[in-house]
């Protein structure tokens, strides 16, 4: 169904202002932020913005024959109810008023330039500078931070206490043993000391659920009056720990739940993403064809303006010949002339209108919107015939529509949470273990070595904690809710379903009847063109130019101009029609020739 000039591939990998690049990089504050310079491509110089000349309003009949540039010179007229003393008949004598055949549409006004442009170098450079494209592209990059804030709570973390002690502790006349001395004993009335304890080590949350921890304490004690033989000495541990859930809040699939959650919403956000550069592609394509309408107006409006200036010549040379023309059929023609002036003005606004819109969404520095390019199209529409099966593109659809894609990601997000909540409701049972190598001497040497020799001492202990929550009632009721959840997501899931199979059916029914409407607009257009065709042969054959006969060629020409304008809107709207189809089935982005990698983003997180 794309044409040829297509043929190459856009790659939207750079995901506005490469957003998914943003995770990973080095940490750098952003630019301050200057308002100023993202205005500056759309301010225009007045020195170089185009002035349009805007001539006074018509006060008399001999005002609307002059020229828009003689009306732009000339005084303006006084008020309506003050005309020149111009008699309100006129008289029977032929009277010649200016007539300004429009330019092609082509042709551009002063200060502007027209650039023709095929419907892929539209999408491609909007593709690459979408403003809107560029905002939805910071949303993956931000929902893949939330999957490094949820690994993160894995990371090993380093600590290092220390800690100083003073001891000043008064006793109520307690008797102890010297213990250098034998038989000696000192009454102990205040002890006093001193103890320094430095510890460092690493602790982690293990995927399972648990906590393991390794450390290394050193400890100096030093204590009046001495008790032991030792004083001062030192006290070196090397200890290890492990608390680990075997119930509630054990396993890897519970404790990597906000992990998997946190990559769903990020392939959600891609999903995103997507849409928004699907959404701004269909408005191109919609802008692209109802450019290529607009011009085929332009030029059926000015080949409806000569029509009208030819009749207005020959009613005009016969009045002027004393023929069997009055100024009653010349007024005719010339009141044509300028309601298809009007008209062919309002047909040209169009053309700058739908531009501008075009190059809003392109953003291209390039192209501002306030520049004076004026953007034409370049490509044909499309007039072939398409003839598919309805259950294919249904089939197609529900393999491609991202909205499936996200609530997919959504009822296993559900699941999760359901299967968290259900774990919660089981008892608390932790194992607790520890393991110590202990080794202690009067200095720090000594102690180093008899802690890894054999005057090294070992202790390790096993616990386990448990708790029974009564009722339990809460969790039971948190466990309900996530099924319900769970529920409610697989049935948004049907509805939506149900809502492609309707997008797709509405599409490719839209597309046979703009096809239909196409072949009978190009009928009808047909038809009246041979209509025209025998009263331009009636008029050549000598038939009277009565005012009846003058009014039924104007009309006849206004149907026939109406028909062309029927026709190429019926071909625009077949076009919009093929790719709104194509966006039903979620395969615009490949219809178009743009490639998003997305799997090449689902395995980015890992």
């Amino acid at each position: 169904m794309r044409k040829g000039l297509r043929a190459s591939t856009i790659t939207a990998l750079a995901m506005a202002v490469g957003g998914f690049g943003l995770v990973g990089c080095g940490l750098k504050s952003p630019p301050p932020f200057d308002p100023l310079a993202i205005q500056r491509a759309e301010r225009i110089p007045s020195r170089e913005a185009p002035q349009q000349s805007m001539p006074p309003l018509p006060t008399t009949l001999e005002d609307i024959g002059e020229s828009s540039s003689d009306a732009a010179s000339r005084p303006a007229s006084g008020p309506a109810s003050q005309p020149d003393s111009q008699p309100a008949s006129q008289p029977a004598t032929a009277q010649k008023y200016d007539i300004d055949v429009s330019a092609s549409p082509g042709r551009a006004r002063p200060g502007e330039m027209i650039v023709r442009m095929p419907l892929q170098d539209v999408i491609q450079r909007s593709v690459l500078h979408s403003n809107e494209v560029r905002v939805a592209g910071y949303d993956p990059a931000v929902a893949k931070t939330r999957i490094l804030e949820a690994q993160a709570r894995y990371d090993p973390v380093f600590f290092l206490n220390a800690k100083y002690e003073h001891q000043d502790i008064p006793f109520a006349g307690q008797v102890i043993q010297d213990p250098l001395v034998v038989g000696k004993q000192d009454t102990l009335n205040v002890e006093r000391g001193e103890v320094y304890t430095g510890e460092s080590g690493l602790k982690q949350l293990l995927p399972t659920g648990g906590q393991v921890q390794l450390s290394y304490q050193t400890q100096y004690n030093y204590l009046l009056p001495r008790r032991f033989t030792l004083n001062p000495y030192w006290d070196d541990q090397l200890k290890f720990q492990i608390t680990q859930p075997l119930l509630r809040d054990f396993g890897y699939q519970i404790n990597q739940a906000k992990i998997t959650i946190a990559r769903n919403d990020y392939r959600v956000s891609v999903l995103d993403f997507r849409k928004a550069l699907e959404d701004n592609i269909a408005e191109l394509e919609k802008d692209y064809w109802q450019l290529q309408e607009a011009e085929q107006e332009v030029l059926i409006q000015e080949a409806l303006l000569k029509q009208s200036h030819a009749m207005y010549d020959i009613l005009f040379g016969r009045q002027r010949a004393g023929a069997d023309v009055s100024r009653v059929q010349t007024m005719q023609a010339l009141a044509s002339i300028r309601t298809r002036e009007a008209t062919l003005i309002r047909a040209k606004a169009r053309i700058r209108d739908v531009s501008d819109d075009i190059k809003r969404r392109m953003n291209d520095p390039d192209f501002p919107v306030t520049g004076n390019a004026v953007i034409f199209p370049f490509d044909p529409p499309s007039e072939t015939k398409i003839e598919f099966l309805i259950a294919d593109q249904v089939n197609t659809a529900v393999n491609n529509r991202l909205e499936l894609g996200q609530q997919l990601l959504r009822i296993n997000d559900a699941a999760i949470a359901a299967d968290v909540a259900k774990n919660n409701m089981q008892p608390k049972l932790d194992l607790t273990a520890s393991f110590t190598l202990e080794g202690l001497a009067q200095n720090q040497g000594a102690t180093f070595h008899n802690q890894w020799g054999n005057a090294a001492h070992t202790s390790w202990s096993l616990g386990f904690n448990f708790e029974l929550p009564l009722g339990n009632r809460e969790a039971r009721s948190v466990y309900r809710r996530g099924w319900l959840q769970y529920e409610q997501a697989i049935a948004q899931y049907q509805n939506l379903v149900s809502q492609v199979s309707l997008d797709v059916t509405q599409a490719v029914r839209e597309v046979e009847t703009t096809w239909n409407e196409m072949d009978g607009r190009r009928k009808a257009r047909f038809a009246t063109a041979d209509e025209l065709a025998a009263l331009e042969d009636r008029r050549a054959n000598g038939e009277p130019l009565t005012p009846n006969f003058v009014q039924l060629e104007l009309d006849a020409q206004e149907r026939l101009a109406e028909s062309r304008r029927q026709e190429a809107l019926a071909v625009a709207s077949y076009n919009v029609a093929i790719a709104r189809l194509e966006r039903a089935k979620g395969t615009l982005l490949r219809y178009n020739n743009v490639v998003m990698d997305e799997e090449r983003f689902k395995g980015m997180e890992r």
